[in-house]
């Protein structure tokens, strides 16, 4: 494991090395003062989340839960957040982005020093709405402010490395945290996760945001539902709840999956190797999606994705093959679809509307990730996981596929219009 830590340690070293190196570089490099700023905190506070997120269902287990219980009380989280989306959201288009990001952040810090004082299951469920309340502030505002910050004909670039530094907190946090709670125990890593939270407001305080512009006169919630049933945003919004879906499987599910199934010691150990992968890949896809068109990238990645996520089925037999196999593939997929069907939106959406439909798109994400975590915690009373990750991957590729097929045959049929 401590070669796991040097590692992932190593990865962030390089990072930030380039980051600094591109900064130095051009006269309008990719990565600014303000978006470097801005990457920290979201690796940071993206840490406190995805640690937090993975660490749980083993903490309620612990304190005498069950598998159907963690999906339960993830499906509630994730609602609360959507719920309250509706009003950071908006807000982050009529004030601006700093003010939802210090909520969010603010919200993540008393959350992870409230959890050291939980030791019933209640308890956690409590706590996790504050979390809630911080994870629908934080987002939609970070990632705005990222496209904001943009150099123009970079926007899929800039959203791939804003995917980039939280695919980083991924790749560190979840064994990290379950290392230290090994070694220690877990208000440990509580405590851990709230200083991190203090770090990222100092760094907050000395970023300069720009200013809001007032976008459609109507009430947050009517704004929200306004860009939800716009058919411009349909197709780019599916692709994002199926690359959310299986994300959800895998942050929930895949720490107890590989724990059940495997000898494994530490079950982490798989988001390590997702965010390896996403690593050599994130970043890429933005560039490439720049060239080439967001549809071309984007299915592709939900197409490796879901035959990443049904790889889970041969867990038991492949162990330690099949999981390198299924994080790479899933690693690759979800970040890099992901940033590019962020960007996509970004190119199809005004700056007054901005964090608006990145809110409706957070909103999916989480209502996706609720549906999945409440159908496989609801499924494990029944059977394991293996089945459910089997079909789920299945369905999630096959959709890929077809609009991959849908994508390249219209692409197709334009150019031989065009020769004639």
């Amino acid at each position: 494991m401590r070669t796991v830590v040097y590692n992932e340690a190593l990865c962030v070293f390089i990072y930030l090395c380039y980051a600094v190196f591109v900064i130095v570089k051009g006269r309008e490099p990719l990565i600014k003062r303000p978006l470097l700023g801005l990457y920290a905190i979201v690796f940071l506070m993206m840490l406190v989340f995805n640690s937090t997120f993975t660490l749980l269902p083993l903490y309620l287990i612990a304190l005498g839960g069950s598998p159907f219980i963690a999906g339960l009380q993830t499906a509630l989280f994730l609602l609360a957040s959507i719920l309250l989306r509706f009003y950071f959201g908006p807000l982050a288009d009529n004030i601006g982005r700093k003010t939802p990001l210090l909520v969010g952040i603010i919200c993540f810090t008393i959350s992870s020093f409230l959890f050291t004082l939980t030791d019933q299951v209640w308890m956690i469920g409590l706590v996790r709405l504050i979390q809630a309340a911080g994870l629908s502030a934080f987002l939609s505002s970070s990632m705005s402010a990222a496209a904001d910050f943009a150099p123009i004909g970079k926007i899929g670039a800039v959203m791939g490395t804003y995917r980039l530094s939280s695919t980083l907190s991924l790749l560190a946090g979840p064994a990290l945290a379950i290392q230290v709670v090994r070694v220690a125990n877990y208000n440990t890593w509580f405590l851990i996760s709230g200083f991190l939270g203090v770090v990222s407001l100092l760094v907050l305080l000395t970023i300069p945001f720009t200013k809001a512009i007032k976008s459609i006169d109507a009430p947050p919630a009517m704004k929200m539902w306004h860009v939800l049933f716009q058919p411009t945003y349909r197709l780019v919004y599916f692709g994002i709840a199926l690359t959310a879906v299986s994300y959800g499987a895998l942050l929930s599910f895949v720490s107890l999956h590989v724990q059940a199934v495997t000898n494994i010691e530490n079950p982490g150990i798989y988001f390590v190797f997702f965010g390896v992968a996403s690593l050599f890949f994130t970043f890429l896809s933005g560039h490439l999606s720049d060239r080439w068109g967001r549809a071309a990238i984007a299915w592709p990645s939900i197409i490796m994705l879901g035959i990443g996520l049904g790889a889970l089925f041969f867990l038991e037999q492949g162990q330690w093959i099949v999981l390198l196999i299924s994080s790479w593939l899933t690693g690759i997929g979800f970040n890099g679809g992901l940033s590019v069907l962020s960007a996509w939106l970004v190119d199809i959406t005004s700056v007054d509307q901005r964090a608006t439909v990145l809110s409706v798109q957070e909103s999916i994400i989480d209502f996706s990730i609720g549906l999945i975590s409440f159908t496989f915690g609801s499924l494990s009373i029944f059977t394991d996981f293996s089945l459910a990750f089997l079909v789920t991957g299945v369905v999630i590729a096959g959709l890929g596929l077809w609009y991959s097929l849908k994508f390249y045959l219209s692409k197709q049929n334009k150019t031989s219009r065009q020769t004639h």
